[in-house]
């Protein structure tokens, strides 16, 4: 009858716990949504003395790494050319090398899901069904795939290091040439 107590105890205790630990992370999700977070869009393109690059910066706690802005809990880099222009926005889609993944929308109607497959299938229905998606992979630092889709301004680094259509998206990188792409 002692053991039955003490599981009994146990159980209630555990189940406190994850109680109070979930409404805690209830309570935190509200602070996530609310905090500033302009559209890589609006950055690409742009000098790091713009007003909106420079607020970006600031109220994300970015950190400057050479020619990189880290703004790890955005899930964003911005890579700056040599006359201070944001040229390349990486978006981090998972929890990679310290960095919130990014919460935004995605280039081109992509989702942080979507396999290379899945990608190739979106973008060749955006060119058009008789259209080729002209694109180079290579796998640089033998751990991610990374495809260029050139006509989007857009690279595609995945979770595999060959070409493998299951591969999920690991970061995704947008340049000044997507920014136009996807406004028209």
């Amino acid at each position: 009858m002692n053991m039955l107590i003490k599981i009994s105890g146990i159980f209630a205790a555990l189940s406190l716990l994850i109680s109070t630990c979930s409404a805690q992370s209830t309570q935190a999700e509200p602070e996530r949504h609310t905090r500033p977070n302009a559209p890589y869009e609006l950055l690409l393109g742009k000098s790091l003395t713009d007003q909106e690059v420079t607020e970006f910066i600031a109220s994300n706690n970015c950190s400057s790494a050479g020619q990189f802005q880290l703004c790890k809990n955005v899930g964003m880099a911005l890579f700056v050319n040599l006359e201070q222009i944001v040229e390349t926005i990486y978006l981090y889609l998972n929890n990679a090398e310290g960095f919130t993944p990014y919460q935004g929308e995605l280039p081109f109607g992509l989702k942080f899901y979507d396999t290379l497959g899945a990608v190739e299938y979106k973008l060749q229905r955006l060119a058009g069904e008789n259209a080729e998606i002209p694109e180079e992979g290579a796998s640089p630092d033998h751990m991610h795939y990374w495809v260029d889709y050139k006509q989007y301004g857009m690279t595609v680094i995945y979770n595999c290091s060959f070409a493998d259509e299951d591969a999920t998206i690991y970061a995704i990188l947008v340049s000044k040439s997507s920014n136009t792409m996807n406004a028209e």
